[in-house]
């Protein structure tokens, strides 16, 4: 009766394991399963690995077609295409309203390899850390949209990686919002060239 008993037990405890188990992996696991397909790509450069995502602004989508225009030609001018990465990284970064939340974190096709995980903590600690989930599409948060863009300056830099001097530019851009959220409106990005690809490798905010 003893060993029947105990039987019994373990089969409950061992369904109630089971049940929070299913429970914890089909809210957890699943979810986050499904807020990784936060884009649809529409267009890309395969070359380069840029991409387009069907939620991207007009903006964004404008600045990118420019960038395939320039990267098709014989002779690519590393100044422009130094403009045109420090602009779509700008808008990509501070157009937040298309984001999901903190994790669905953008511009990392512009950052190099070295520099990705830094930059990828400092998005969500810093700029998205109190981003509203909009899995559901109900949030009514304001968020930012970028809706212009500029260059004021760039000069050609160095920028050190791993001991080794990478040439590059120092980008200046001013930009604007549909509304005005109090988030920032210039900066200054930093870029080098590897294997001739244009990387964004340090980004500091400018405050008048």
């Amino acid at each position: 009766m003893k060993k029947g008993y105990r039987t019994g037990i373990l089969i409950i405890i061992f369904l109630i394991l089971a049940i929070g188990a299913a429970y914890i992996s089909s809210k957890y696991l699943f979810n986050n399963f499904k807020k990784k397909k936060f884009t649809v790509v529409v267009d890309n450069i395969n070359d380069y690995g840029y991409s387009l995502d069907k939620r991207d602004t007009k903006l964004m989508k404008d600045k990118f077609n420019e960038l395939k225009k320039i990267l098709k030609t014989k002779d690519v001018d590393y100044q422009k295409y130094s403009e045109l990465i420090s602009e779509l990284y700008v808008i990509d970064l501070y157009t937040i309203d298309n984001k999901v939340n903190k994790y669905d974190v953008p511009c990392l096709e512009y950052i190099y390899a070295d520099q990705v995980e830094k930059f990828k903590s400092m998005i969500k600690m810093e700029f998205y850390s109190k981003i509203e989930d909009n899995s559901d599409k109900n949030r009514t948060q304001k968020l930012p949209v970028v809706s212009s863009v500029e260059v004021t300056n760039i000069e050609e830099g160095t920028y050190d990686i791993n001991g080794e001097s990478k040439n590059g530019y120092i980008v200046t851009l001013v930009w604007d919002y549909e509304e005005d959220l109090g988030y920032d409106k210039k900066a200054q990005i930093t870029t080098v060239i590897d294997n001739n690809k244009v990387y964004v490798v340090k980004h500091s905010p400018i405050i008048d």
